[in-house]
């Protein structure tokens, strides 16, 4: 989403979930999904391609992208769960067809959301939180936690993902990726302007007009090297057809091990 459009989104996130605190516990019971547009253009993974590529449920309705880095944890954009208790969260890994229930499908309820405690929604920085599943998944081939960077995120072409449709087209049933260009801090600095802060955040434009990522991909992961560099926090344009915003994710590692291990 765009800046704009994600403060008027918390207000909706409020009326999801009653309200909680940077850390909060909980449970609740499972219930119907509903499904989002997202990527935009982009290819559609393999089966097992993405095990990492989790999807975040809220009340049944999804809402967002996330990353498993432990069996027992998720990480995701802040701005997703702000609000929202945690009884109001599932997490579903191991999910490739959004129509099918897949025999490599998991679904887990949340106990604890962990907000970082210097996120600030007006200014979209350091969006990041974490939650605990009740219970850990069953790792496999289809559901596998995603390392996290040991340094600063790589300039060039990175792969994004989530179930993507074209912008005003119907949802995709099928999860779907594509590669994002992320751009040193200056050329990010041009994009975002004054408020660009380049510990909390990377900038990635789209190679062509005809993929991008897009509303509801946020919260999912942006990838190299079979590590996890950036969570998607917003977009530059509500058409999706500029660059996006992600938490730098190295900056946070410290913080997500406190709590992961």
């Amino acid at each position: 989403m765009t800046r704009r459009a994600w403060l008027a989104g918390l207000s909706l996130m409020g009326l999801l979930g009653c309200g909680g605190s940077v850390d909060d516990a909980g449970l609740a019971s499972p219930s119907v999904e509903s499904t989002a547009q997202e990527i935009l253009g982009g290819s559609v993974a393999a089966r097992h391609q993405l095990p990492y590529q989790v999807r975040i449920m809220v009340q049944g309705v999804f809402t967002c992208g996330g990353t498993l880095t432990k069996a027992g944890w998720v990480v995701t954009a802040a701005h997703c769960v702000e609000g929202i208790a945690p009884s109001a969260i599932r997490v579903i890994a191991g999910d490739l067809l959004l129509s099918t229930l897949e025999a490599d499908e998991q679904v887990r309820l949340v106990v604890r959301k962990v907000v970082h405690p210097s996120y600030v929604a007006l200014e979209a920085l350091h969006d990041v939180a974490l939650l605990q599943l009740a219970q850990p998944f069953n790792l496999s081939a289809a559901v596998q936690p995603l390392a996290l960077p040991v340094g600063p995120a790589p300039l060039g072409l990175h792969t994004a993902s989530g179930w993507g449709a074209t912008q005003t087209g119907p949802t995709s049933n099928a999860l779907k990726y594509t590669s994002l260009r992320v751009v040193g801090p200056a050329n990010c600095q041009a994009l975002v302007g004054s408020g660009h802060v380049p510990s909390a955040q990377l900038c990635a434009t789209p190679p062509n007009i005809n993929t991008n990522v897009c509303q509801r991909d946020d919260g999912g992961p942006l990838v190299w090297g079979g590590r996890l560099y950036g969570i998607l926090s917003w977009h530059g344009s509500s058409r999706c057809d500029t660059f996006s915003v992600f938490a730098n994710v190295f900056t946070y590692v410290p913080w997500i091990q406190s709590y992961t291990g």
